[in-house]
């Protein structure tokens, strides 16, 4: 472009100009782009405290929603989030692909490919258009379509078939003029469309095993429903423009098909999946509660229940008889031994009672025989006595039959006296025999204690020893040999001959009692220092004696009595050491009743000397 200088400038110089073409285009940013620069900007500006930290606390929380997002809410008409074009408005998608309800997606498939050879338009003439600008068979091609589009996708499938009429109802009771199979039967094949486990178990009848019948209801009673309850949400996911719009929505879709169970009540939005589920369970619930065949089972196991417990208390009851019979049986079995034991006793004491008589009466009648034909003195009829108490009943009824059958008087008296001499004779002879078997076994005693060495006594044994010291005191009969007995019944073998030699050796200078009291006491040990003097002198307040062929005291002379022992020792203690001598002892001797004051004096000394013994 040429620029000529103005008329009044004709100094100046031509200019030459460059046109330049200025054009402007719209550049809108996509994908992360347009949410970095549209949507985030919005986003926080928007967010709210409280909001921010309620989706900080939930993973599944996106952002806050906007305006526009809340005015996709679905206008609740209950109608279906599967958006189908007004063609197929109305019309049954199985009906069109000419397939039934539970057919497979194969089956779909093959029927499809089928009819779309049929009616392609490709395969069609010409046909008369409508105003759409389509044919009638082009529009039922594209129904085909569209209808093999839905059932071909199991989601969009399940979402039309909720849509679909179904009777939700369940029987409360059985139909008697059908009976229980044909009232409930149909009701679970109905239902078995909506599970997600394959395959469902059937109903059966009365001659199903009951192990399948169990697994039947297990199955029912926890059955998982594949029902699609979106035609319920408040949002269409199809509406939404972009990932988190559609995320929100299917939050707020959630919440609804899981409010509370109590919301449901109050007539607030239902709980859809909560209502399916528990619908489902009371069904198989009042199924099981009428069924025939649970029912038997139920009455069965409770028969065998009751027959058990029966059969237990009849059991219970009958140890309860046996154990009372046996006690019964028991009882009188002992109180008939009890009535023949004093029956017995009865009768032998009836029986004694008559022997004693019996013999009582042969002994007066054996006397008068003989003093009828013989005359004896006192001393010989005092030997008479003897002999009748020693001879037995039979031998007295045979002397009495022999000396009553004798005639003369001179017989008479020589039998009886010959008789009382062999009485005579053979009483002498058993005495001698049991002196000699006394002293072969005494010879075999001393024999053996003389060739076996005495152990050494024990602890244990000295105080059995002492014991027996205080058990049986001197002047019993038996004495020693009862000791014997004692220490022997306690688990010692110790002979009489080794007891009475310890006896006095320990007895050495003191009484038996006393040494009998010490040995008892554990280890020997000496008692406290303030108790010493008064345990020491309760311990000879009597001698023993040492054995029963007369082992002498080592004590004087004079007797103590434990009475006379007590009064010397209070004695003692009443008037202490620090009076006159002479004096204390008078006063003591006065308390002793029976004792003088030199037989106190001896006595104390005595004492004295064995409480040094003992100590030392």
């Amino acid at each position: 472009m040429l620029a000529l200088p103005a008329p009044g400038d004709a100094d100046k110089e031509p200019q030459v100009l460059c046109g330049i073409c200025l054009r402007s285009r719209r550049v809108e940013p996509a994908g992360h782009a347009f949410h970095a620069v549209h949507e985030k900007p919005k986003l926080e500006g928007r967010r709210r405290p409280a909001a921010a930290k309620k989706d900080a606390e939930s993973e599944d929380e996106g952002p806050s929603p906007s305006d526009s997002w809340k005015k996709k809410k679905k206008d609740g008409t209950g109608k279906s989030a599967l958006k189908l074009s007004a063609l197929v408005q109305g019309e049954d998608l199985y009906k069109l692909l000419e397939v039934s309800e539970t057919s497979s997606v194969e089956q779909i498939k093959k029927q499809y490919r089928k009819m779309a050879l049929q009616y392609h338009p490709d395969k069609q003439g010409e046909t008369e258009e409508k105003g759409s600008g389509l044919s009638e068979k082009d529009q039922h091609f594209i129904k085909i379509q569209e209808a093999y589009e839905v059932l071909s996708d199991q989601s969009k499938r399940r979402q039309y078939d909720s849509t679909l009429d179904f009777d939700d109802s369940i029987p409360e009771e059985v139909d008697e003029t059908l009976g229980f199979y044909e009232t409930f039967g149909p009701v679970f094949r109905s239902n078995a469309r909506w599970s997600t486990r394959f395959p469902v178990p059937e109903l059966g009848n009365e001659t199903t095993d009951m192990s399948k019948v169990h697994k039947f209801y297990d199955f029912w009673l926890s059955f998982d429903s594949w029902r699609d309850f979106s035609m319920h949400d408040e949002y269409n996911l199809e509406d939404a423009e972009f990932r988190e719009e559609r995320r929100w929505m299917e939050r707020q879709n959630q919440r609804v098909r899981k409010k509370c169970p109590w919301q449901l009540q109050m007539g607030q939005s239902s709980v859809y999946v909560e209502a399916e589920r528990r619908r489902i369970m009371r069904l198989a619930e009042l199924a099981e509660k009428f069924d025939p065949r649970i029912r038997a089972e139920r009455e069965e196991r409770e028969n065998k229940k009751r027959e058990e417990k029966e059969r237990r208390a009849r059991a219970k009851q009958e140890e309860l008889e046996e154990k009372q019979r046996k006690e019964e049986e028991k009882r009188r079995k002992l109180e008939q031994e009890q009535a023949e034991e004093a029956e017995k006793e009865r009768l032998l004491k009836e029986q004694r009672k008559a022997d004693k008589q019996a013999a009582k009466t042969l002994r007066q009648r054996f006397k008068k025989s003989v003093q009828a034909q013989c005359k004896l003195d006192k001393m010989e009829m005092e030997d008479l006595q003897d002999f009748c108490l020693a001879l037995e009943a039979e031998r007295l009824q045979e002397l009495c039959e022999s000396l009553e059958a004798k005639s003369a008087a001179d017989e008479s008296d020589a039998f009886v006296r010959h008789e009382m001499a062999e009485a005579k004779k053979r009483q002498v002879e058993e005495q001698e025999r049991q002196e000699r078997q006394r002293q072969e076994a005494r010879k075999r005693e001393q024999k053996t204690s003389d060739t076996k060495e005495s152990a050494p006594w024990t602890t244990e044994e000295l105080g059995l020893l002492a014991k027996g010291l205080q058990k049986f005191p001197g002047g019993m009969g038996g004495r020693w040999n009862l000791i014997t007995r004692f220490l022997n019944d306690s688990g010692h073998q110790r002979t009489e001959k080794e007891i009475v030699e310890k006896t006095k050796e320990l007895s050495e200078g003191q009484s038996l009692r006393s040494m009998g009291s010490k040995i008892g006491q554990d280890s020997f040990q000496a008692p406290a220092p303030k108790a010493k003097a008064k345990a020491q002198a309760a311990q000879v307040q009597e001698e023993g004696k040492a054995a029963e062929n007369g082992v002498e005291k080592k004590e004087d002379a004079a007797e103590w009595s434990a009475e006379q022992q007590q009064a010397l020792e209070k004695a003692l203690q009443r008037h202490p050491a620090t009076l006159d001598k002479n004096e204390r002892w008078k006063l003591i001797a006065a308390d002793v009743p029976g004792k003088t004051k030199g037989q106190c004096v001896e006595r104390f000394k005595f004492l004295r000397e064995q409480l040094s013994k003992a100590k030392s």
